[in-house]
């Protein structure tokens, strides 16, 4: 075990005399890792490091671990049942439509006895439910993420999103900042909680430089990594299944229920609303209908790099419309550690309220910045469900079903800052508000994806284009050492996609740039007032809001600058290739040229030879016996000769007449050119003025 010196973050074994003068046994030493600041923020952590020293006994901590651990296994096993339950009806899925595109019928005897015949048996209504419900499950059962944040401590639970009210207006007393996660998409549904929910409370302090005019909230793109199979198979249920009237129907019966039908606090719920804003959006025909099943469950399919907007200011009507429902083909796919994984896009909106949060200056009170500890609600809502932390584990994360993802903070930023500050609740808090916990979670999710947390154990997305380019020069230096004609095509195809992949992820970077550079703006005004009105941080020794947002604005230039560098590599790449594609297509077309000068000198040897050898065959076939004639061999040198010399003779003949043809008509077109010049327009003859 080691402990940490009081004076940094320096380490040292404890000594035999310490041991032995303890009273307590010697097992796991307890640190405040989070004030080390190790997290990559700064190097400048001696002034405020808090040291806390505790000896804690070894059975003790097996004891906390055994539940940990069983509860570990039980998420393995349901995990498992999950993938297993699931995994062979969407290939069904895609055979039986195939099978009903082409117009092919079943037989009898592969309807009877499907197991013996090559075709799948037919899906029935209630596995098409479970497949539809399993990627995207009815709106009463997502599974909405809660988190309490109080002084010392932080609670997380969880619910569905038809209680999601009851947790919007009112919170416990000690419990100073509810975060409410709800993973919707943008949507009529992500629109409905998002204005129920802003229309409970007062509202926060408005970030009007990193939202718009009129609607000051904030909100980041953020990249993750999803299973390329699951993310395919996301796509293929929706576009297979959407159409299906009947299947929809049955649907639409269980997706609403457990929503109440009105609001107590207000009279109006979540199914009010929804009725209104589906008419008002034109998505149906009056008041009382509600949305489809699948036009609120497609906002759980991520965009991929090159579909939707660059800029995220989606509205409710800006839902999935893909011109391919096939997954594109990425780059990342030919790196070994990504080849399982697609890189998708998510949109991540924050929403807080400032209920009852009021100040009064220290001069007015000693001691004292805040009377009441209800310092508001945050809710954040986004489809995103993939991968934020790169680690060695990475492939194993791909596999975790639905949203297991949230359980998992090695994986998860979601699940790392609900279970950040367990132990310590807002004590670690720069400011005890709800605008500082809104800025923790922009600056730590709008960076990702990357592997600091587990100490770079797996590439980093520069390194690895970095890495692509190098195989690409390789395969290009030994394309042109090839005699393989089908390489050059996908060498060319695969850096095209690498360099639209890198163009559009150096417009994401600036994009993710500005938006910090406006977060820091409105932070330095929410400082200014809290300075005018003297009121001071409560934790000075903790990260601030700004320090944070300096730090990732920062690394995010950084990463600005090493996709364009990359950028401008992959063109200079491209361009080399056009131009060594070109040098061999000469070189090419000259040993042609060579090539066909030889073929015509052979057609001249054998237009030649080929009267020599057509005599020489005729008298070569002994037809009648030459020996009973009265002919010699000198007859045959006569003949022989005689129409050697009229073919030689009418071959040389041929070609003079070619040649003179061909002498005459090249200079009657310069002939025609030159009288072309001088009797033509006035203006086109340069030598000649306009009077």
């Amino acid at each position: 075990m080691r402990h940490r010196s009081s004076e940094g973050s320096q380490y040292r074994p404890p000594s035999i005399s310490e041991a032995s003068l303890s009273e307590e046994p010697i097992g796991l030493v307890g640190t405040d890792l989070g004030s080390a600041r190790n997290d990559g923020y700064g190097s400048e952590t001696s002034s405020r490091t808090r040291i806390a020293r505790e000896v804690i006994d070894t059975q003790h901590v097996l004891r906390k671990f055994a539940p940990i651990a069983a509860e570990a296994i039980l998420k393995e096993t349901e995990r498992e049942a999950r993938m297993i339950k699931h995994a062979p009806l969407v290939p069904r899925l895609k055979s039986e439509l195939e099978r009903l595109r082409s117009g092919q019928k079943r037989s009898w005897f592969g309807s009877l006895l499907p197991w013996l015949s090559k075709q799948p048996a037919e899906l029935e209504l209630d596995d098409l439910k479970r497949l539809a419900k399993s990627h995207f499950p009815c709106r009463s059962d997502v599974k909405v993420f809660i988190t309490d944040f109080k002084e010392h401590s932080a609670h997380s639970q969880d619910c569905r999103l038809s209680e999601i009210t009851k947790y919007m207006t009112t919170k416990p007393a000690d419990v100073q900042v509810r975060w409410i996660h709800a993973p919707l998409g943008v949507g009529p549904l992500h629109s409905t909680i998002e204005d129920l929910f802003l229309h409970q409370g007062k509202t926060g302090r408005p970030f009007e430089n990193i939202g718009r005019y009129g609607w000051p909230y904030a909100k980041i793109e953020v990249l993750n990594f999803i299973d390329r199979k699951r993310f395919q198979n996301m796509r293929d249920v929706y576009r297979f299944l959407h159409d299906n009237t009947q299947l929809t129907e049955e649907l639409n019966k269980e997706c609403w229920n457990g929503f109440e039908p009105s609001w107590k606090t207000n009279g109006k719920g979540v199914l009010d609303d929804l009725r209104w804003r589906t008419t008002h959006l034109g998505l149906a025909n009056d008041w009382k209908t509600l949305p489809n099943y699948w036009t609120v469950s497609n906002s759980d399919i991520p965009w991929q790099l090159a579909e939707g907007l660059h800029a995220p200011d989606y509205g409710p009507l800006d839902g999935l419309q893909p011109t391919l429902w096939q997954s594109d083909k990425q780059a990342l796919h030919k790196h070994a550690f990504f080849g399982s994984a697609q890189l998708v896009r998510d949109l991540f909106r924050c929403f807080h309220r400032g209920d009852g949060l009021f100040r009064l200056p220290t001069a007015l009170i000693a001691g004292t910045t805040r009377i009441d500890e209800s310092a508001g609600f945050l809710l954040t809502q986004s489809s995103m469900r993939g991968i934020n932390y790169l680690d060695k584990n990475f492939k194993r994360h791909l596999e975790e079903p639905g949203d297991a993802i949230f359980d998992n903070d090695v994986a998860s930023a979601i699940a790392f800052v609900r279970k950040q500050f367990e132990d310590s609740g807002t004590q670690k808090w720069h400011r005890a508000t709800v605008e500082w916990l809104l800025v923790h979670l922009l600056t730590e999710i709008g960076i990702t994806p990357h592997g600091d947390r587990q100490g770079y154990n797996a590439p980093t997305l520069e390194g690895s284009y970095q890495a692509l380019l190098q195989q690409f020069r390789r395969r290009r230096d030994e394309h042109f050492n090839s005699q393989n004609r089908d390489e050059p095509a996908e060498l060319f195809k695969d850096m095209i996609i690498c360099k639209d992949e890198l163009r559009r992820m150096t417009v994401m970077s600036k994009r993710r740039e500005r938006v910090f550079e406006n977060l820091g703006k409105d932070i330095s005004n929410f400082e200014a007032e809290d300075l005018a009105q003297g009121i001071k941080p409560e934790h000075e020794d903790e990260f601030s809001a700004a320090e944070k947002t300096q730090y990732v604005l920062r690394r995010t230039q950084k990463e600005t600058e090493a996709y364009e560098r990359l950028f401008d590599d992959i063109c200079m790449s491209l361009s080399e290739v056009y131009d060594l594609r070109s040098i061999q297509q000469r070189q090419s077309s000259i040993i042609t040229d060579g090539q066909n000068h030889a073929l015509v000198l052979i057609t001249l040897v054998q237009l030649v030879c080929i009267p020599f050898a057509t005599l020489c065959s005729y008298w070569g076939m002994n037809i009648f016996d030459v020996r009973t004639t009265a002919r010699d061999q000198h007859d045959f040198w006569h003949i022989t000769a005689s129409a050697v010399l009229a073919i030689a003779l009418c071959s040389a003949i041929a070609v003079m007449l070619r040649l003179v043809w061909q002498a005459r008509r090249s200079l009657r077109n310069e002939a025609q050119k030159r009288e072309g010049f001088l009797t033509g327009p006035v203006n086109a003859r340069p030598d000649v003025g306009v009077v």
